[in-house]
């Protein structure tokens, strides 16, 4: 894999972070994720009698990444692994749609001992730290980029904020539909009359990608660099939304005086008309893109409306984009004579960009996106059967990690791989590792079916 030998220490929660280290994983890198411990739940989990009890999920509640009690939807633990504790048990398909392939080690960054085992990791272990603490957090607990340098002298260290580390903003909180509002995207999304979020939260997704490739970046550097340095890297949501507002940003800050900014056209184009969705005689809706001339007078016969493609108010785009609501009214009144789908019959193959508008489900299980394998099955030990959507890339020679040509790990339980790191990369022992559970500083999830039979044998 493409990644192979790469060691990621993974600090960051719900969305941005996760996103972007998942796709790591999915190229070969090796991601720890470091998730805060449940909290412990009464003396029933404070009473161990044996190591048994830490099948619990660690013994208590409320613990791990914040995107583990996103939903619903959730999916319940098969019935052998579920405990009374069932409300936390349960799975959200938000957590288990950005974190395959990683580890997760349950530590408490609050107790001194844990940042200590944080920073023998960082130190001596890992290639690329990532985190999306609030700026000052990292430094405040002996665990930023200037305080593992010296001893990692090629450590990327990949930080996310919502607004950056500097400025006059740097220390307010930044959630996507916050950022989505504050900087531009809300103004051009949704009806001219009110304004929308996107439907998923696509500033953390591209900040999350855009990470990556940072991080690459910086990987390369590092190997090119006559002393093998690594460095510090930084993005945040407000910058990433900035930099993909593109054209919209670029006809706003180039516009002549007194022109207004770009507004909302529900799901037409700012500077291209026709470029929108109708509305079909189902009720569903049919999408069209016409970017020159040529296509528009496609459109137009395939429509049974070539008399629109000479009619003067028509002519080039600037005329189009003109009257773009004497022609709209013109294209709706076309495609309400027929069904979404026979539009799609009507118009597929005639190298013509459209397509019916489909649900997420629907989108998933049309026959391109099934030959591009685009749904990705996993099989988890504690939710059984899950489906989330692959990794976009295909490589000619380097496998992606899906569990075809390379091992696939499912999304983890909290603290399931906590036992094995500090056994086999830190050198600690079973006893050692008991008293950091009993400590609180660590949690190790087993499996419930295996405990219960344990018992029950018993």
């Amino acid at each position: 894999m493409a990644l192979r030998g790469v060691k990621v220490l993974d600090f960051s929660r719900v969305l941005a972070g996760p996103f972007c280290t998942m796709l790591l994983g999915d190229v070969g890198a090796s991601i720890l994720k470091i998730e805060r411990p449940p909290k412990k739940c009464g003396s029933e989990c404070d009473t161990r009698g044996s190591r048994l009890w830490a099948a619990r999920r660690g013994g208590g509640i409320g613990g791990g990444d914040d995107s583990r009690r996103f939903g619903p939807p959730f999916l319940p633990h098969s019935k052998e692994h579920l405990t009374e504790n069932v409300e936390d048990e349960r799975l959200s398909t938000y957590y288990l749609a950005v974190n395959r392939n990683k580890r997760s080690f349950a530590l408490d960054l609050s107790h001194e001992k844990g940042r200590d085992i944080a920073r023998s990791l960082a130190k001596n272990w890992a290639d690329v730290v990532v985190e999306n603490f609030k700026p000052g957090t990292m430094k405040r607990m002996g665990l930023d980029y200037d305080d593992l340098k010296d001893d990692n002298p090629g450590l990327v260290y990949c930080s996310i904020s919502g607004y950056g580390p500097t400025g006059p903003w740097s220390e307010l909180p930044g959630y996507d539909v916050v950022i989505a509002g504050t900087h531009g995207l809300m103004s051009i999304t949704g009806s001219p009359d009110a304004p929308a979020k996107v439907g998923v939260a696509m500033t953390d997704i591209v900040t999350g990608t855009l990470a990556q490739g940072a991080i690459l970046a910086a990987l390369y550097d590092r190997q090119v660099h006559p002393e093998k340095a690594g460095q510090r890297v930084d993005l945040s949501l407000m910058e990433s939304q900035l930099a993909c507002l593109s054209t919209a940003a670029s006809g706003a800050l180039n516009a002549v005086a007194g022109t207004p900014p770009p507004g909302r056209r529900g799901t037409a184009h700012e500077n291209i008309a026709p470029y929108q969705a109708f509305k079909c005689k189902d009720g569903e809706y049919f999408v069209i893109g016409t970017g020159n001339d040529k296509q528009f007078l496609k459109l137009c016969e395939t429509l049974g409306k070539p008399e629109l493609a000479t009619d003067k108010r028509f002519l080039t785009n600037a005329c189009r984009v003109a009257a773009r609501d004497e022609l709209v009214a013109l294209l709706e009144d076309a495609f309400a004579a027929k069904n979404r789908d026979e539009w799609w019959e009507l118009f597929r193959g005639h190298g013509f960009p459209c397509g019916p508008v489909r649900n997420v489900k629907e989108a998933f299980e049309c026959d391109q996106a099934k030959y591009r394998k685009m749904a990705l099955e996993i099989d988890h030990s504690v939710a059984g059967h899950v489906i989330v959507p692959a990794h976009p890339a295909k490589y000619s020679r380097s496998p992606i990690a899906d569990g075809s040509f390379a091992p696939l790990l499912p999304p983890p339980m909290l603290g399931e791989h906590t036992e094995e790191t500090l056994i086999n990369l830190l050198g600690m022992t079973s006893d050692e590792v008991d008293k950091l559970e009993d400590e609180g500083i660590v949690s190790c999830w087993r499996d419930s079916s295996i405990v219960k039979r344990a018992q029950s044998a018993a």
